[in-house]
């Protein structure tokens, strides 16, 4: 699974890339406001600031990318696609991805008040949530087939390789059980961005400061055979190839910025 050819590395600075605002999607934070009253007293208080926190959040992403030059090297295939990152990096992505080249997405949030905050900032970027169950408590099923629904319907899904809660950067399958269940392609995803903070948590994830240059680079769409077993080594060939893209992007940040 090689990375793409260099084929196009644009600045998105010089354009407005707000778009008209879109609907909140069936299945967002949309609809969080009526499961919210059920819980009633203190606690929706709560979950009801929290989820404005994250939409706060959003807000300053979308606009931290407004005023980014972003850079690009290759592009997600049209229809049905399986968007891989680190989860340090896949609000970065998810930003650049809501301003500049939206199409309908999902991706998973945890539960409780982590999930509940991410899910706002999801909401707010118009990507629709898929709830994950908590470990130990049920299975990822029923995600897995509500992400495959979203990909039969020509549909866009991100997901963390190094999944929800981590360690950062060891791959997790889920991503391989999903490309093999829908036969969708799975494409790697690197966004880095410079000048930036990480954030003290254990994925270190980035977030742009005003003015930065952010850099994505995509890798070739890789497909997974219906009978294919996924099992560590399939799972390190796909970290390896979006270790590589992160290589890549790094490089061109560096050259870009002065």
């Amino acid at each position: 699974m090689p990375l793409a050819d260099p084929i196009l590395i644009e600045s998105t600075s010089s354009r407005d890339l707000t778009g008209p605002d879109l609907p909140l999607p069936q299945g967002s934070g949309a609809s969080q406001p009526k499961a919210v009253a059920r819980l009633g007293g203190p606690v929706a208080t709560v979950h009801r600031a929290v989820a404005a926190l994250g939409r706060t959040a959003s807000r300053y992403s979308r606009w931290a990318v407004r005023s980014a030059t972003v850079l690009r090297e290759g592009d997600l295939p049209p229809g049905p696609v399986i968007a891989v990152s680190w989860h340090g990096m896949i609000m970065v992505g998810l930003g650049v991805h809501a301003e500049s080249r939206f199409r309908p997405c999902s991706a998973f949030v945890t539960p409780g008040l982590p999930g509940v905050a991410m899910r706002g900032w999801l909401s707010a970027n118009r990507i629709k949530s898929v709830p994950l169950p908590r470990d130990g408590d049920g299975n990822a099923s029923g995600g897995l087939k509500q992400m495959a629904r979203s990909l039969r319907d020509g549909e866009m899904v991100a997901i963390a390789l190094d999944g929800p809660r981590g360690p950062s950067h060891r791959p997790r399958p889920g991503a391989l059980w999903l490309a093999r269940l829908s036969g969708a392609p799975l494409v790697v995803v690197a966004s880095v961005a410079g000048p930036s903070l990480c954030m003290p948590r254990w994925d270190k994830q980035v977030v742009p400061l005003p003015g930065a240059h952010i850099a994505i680079v995509y890798g070739e769409p890789f497909y997974v055979d219906k009978h294919a077993e996924i099992d560590e080594s399939l799972c390190l060939r796909v970290a390896s190839e979006l270790d590589k893209a992160e290589r890549r992007a790094r490089e061109i940040l560096q050259a870009a910025r002065p």
